[in-house]
């Protein structure tokens, strides 16, 4: 669904004179209330999402394009009813257009339609089909082609699973890669809310298709950058030394008795490649 900006935006007196930071904002979250449905209203809480700062929200809200809503603790667009399509007509044409695209993808993967999926059972145009033995000595080219094989199931299943495959949102929630990634991210930002960080993810990418591949890079770089945005930097990876508390304890030794021997040098080599 489409946001739509007056061909006027700019030079009416409003936004003229915004700056590059308060078009971008106003931009931006007025795309996202369009996907979402939100009325023209924007949470608070979503601003740094779009990179809007605290000089950013004012200048809205001086223009008058945008209204502080205290009670909701966000920002109600202007007149937005007037300009934007309503909920339920974005609604319906989200449903037609998921309708469609289902239509498409059975016609795409071969699934059946009307209870026919494109099988002849062994006749072509309702004749049998012929095979290099039964031509009679007559030309290939006259005689029906051999059928290609039908994929069995498994092959079918495996193919299904794979990369090449696109997916929603959601159904990328439940992949493996999705739990790697995961394990990924905590690891580089233990203090990142991924709870909060997947849901804002789910609501921006809500309704569109990718492969595996491309919501697992798309979903590591929003986390980094939703990391940088609240200020989280990134663990420092421990490097094990001949003197780190994991090879003392191991060797049994203490910062006295620590020595930079072979022992302890080829165990904290073995540390690190272990942990890589």
């Amino acid at each position: 669904m489409w946001f739509k900006v007056d061909d006027s935006f700019y030079s009416n007196p409003k936004t003229a004179m915004l700056s590059d930071g308060a078009t971008a904002l106003w931009l931006r979250s007025g795309s996202w209330s369009a996907q979402q449905l939100t009325g023209g209203f924007v949470p608070a809480r979503m601003v740094p999402m779009f990179r809007g700062s605290d000089d950013s929200v004012r200048e809205l809200c001086d223009a008058g394009l945008w209204a502080y809503d205290e009670q909701k603790d966000g920002y109600q667009f202007h007149d937005w009813s007037d300009y934007q399509p309503d909920g339920e007509e974005v609604d319906a044409l989200r449903k037609k257009r998921s309708e469609a695209g289902k239509r498409g993808a059975n016609r795409r993967w071969g699934k059946p339609e009307n209870g026919k999926n494109g099988k002849t059972d062994g006749k072509c145009h309702s004749k049998p089909m012929a095979n290099a033995w039964q031509t009679d000595g007559k030309s290939m080219a006259n005689s029906c082609p051999v059928p290609v094989p039908v994929p069995e199931k498994k092959e079918k299943e495996e193919y299904s699973s794979s990369f090449s495959k696109e997916i929603g949102v959601s159904d990328f929630e439940l992949m493996t890669e999705k739990a790697h990634a995961n394990a990924a991210i905590i690891r580089d930002y233990p203090n990142l809310d991924l709870s909060d960080a997947w849901n804002a993810f789910l609501s921006r990418h809500y309704g569109e298709n990718r492969t595996i591949a491309d919501w697992t890079r798309l979903w590591k770089g929003w986390c980094q950058r939703r990391a940088r945005m609240s200020g989280i930097p990134p663990s420092k990876r421990h490097v094990h030394t001949w003197k780190c508390s994991h090879v003392l304890e191991a060797l049994g030794r203490d910062e006295e008795t620590a020595q930079a021997d072979e022992k302890a040098c080829e165990l904290a080599d073995r540390l690190n490649k272990e942990k890589s």
